[in-house]
């Protein structure tokens, strides 16, 4: 029987230490061509993906926290809130809405009752051209008050997208811009080295540092 470690035990694999699986992630393989400002771009590039994901992530998160806050309120709306018959009283007019940011709307006094026995009077919206003794569906509250209907799905689907998209949007593009000015300045020192760099090989390389041929020279 062979001891562990000898040929008969067949080749053996070692698996890589996390520091050299990470190092080998963010510094790619090991290449003596590779320069400190192309690691650094690696990395950099690494960092706006990562942050890419992140900023999805909370996207999602932010779409799910605001629809779920939407549907309680308005669950707890729909509780406090009637659907009921109005009967206009008088003719069409227009009025300003302050509600609806300053907008038209067509109204007209009508009368309703709610709870029972329970007699309201008030101006409430109407479609245009509804005369006078005609029956108009409004939606009050528990005291009888008109109030407004409560928040649809479609609306409050539009409010938490509107909401996870902007969070992603706004952290996509805040990371983004970190992002790229780090690739900004690594590019501007890696200019700078080439420079340098060049200065010392340019003179070598071109030959004007070649002496001139003496007497003795072919």
């Amino acid at each position: 029987m062979s001891e562990p470690g000898t040929p008969g035990d067949g080749p053996t694999r070692s698996r890589p230490a996390t520091a050299d699986r990470v190092r080998r992630l963010f510094g790619g393989r090991p290449n003596e061509l590779r320069r400190p400002a192309d690691r650094a771009r690696r990395r950099w590039n690494i960092a706006f993906v990562l942050s890419f994901l992140i900023a999805l992530s909370c996207g999602v998160v932010v779409t799910t926290a605001v629809w779920d806050a939407e549907s309680r309120t308005a669950r707890e709306a729909a509780r406090h809130r009637h659907r009921i018959e109005a009967t206009t009283v008088g003719a069409v007019g227009r009025a300003v809405s302050n509600r609806s940011g300053g907008t038209s709307r067509t109204v007209a006094p009508a009368v309703w009752e709610y709870p029972a026995a329970h007699r309201h009077s008030d101006t409430i919206s109407v479609p245009f051209g509804t005369p006078a003794g005609r029956t108009v569906t409004i939606w009050v509250d528990d005291a009888g008050r008109e109030a407004q209907a409560p928040s649809a799905e479609a609306r409050r689907v539009l409010t938490a997208a509107v909401a996870g998209v902007g969070s992603f949007s706004l952290l996509a593009l805040a990371t983004g811009a970190v992002v790229r000015l780090r690739l900004l300045l690594v590019e501007t020192r890696s200019l700078a080295q080439w420079e340098h760099e060049w200065e010392a090989v340019e003179p070598r390389w071109s030959g004007r540092l070649r002496r001139e041929k003496g007497p003795g020279d072919d």
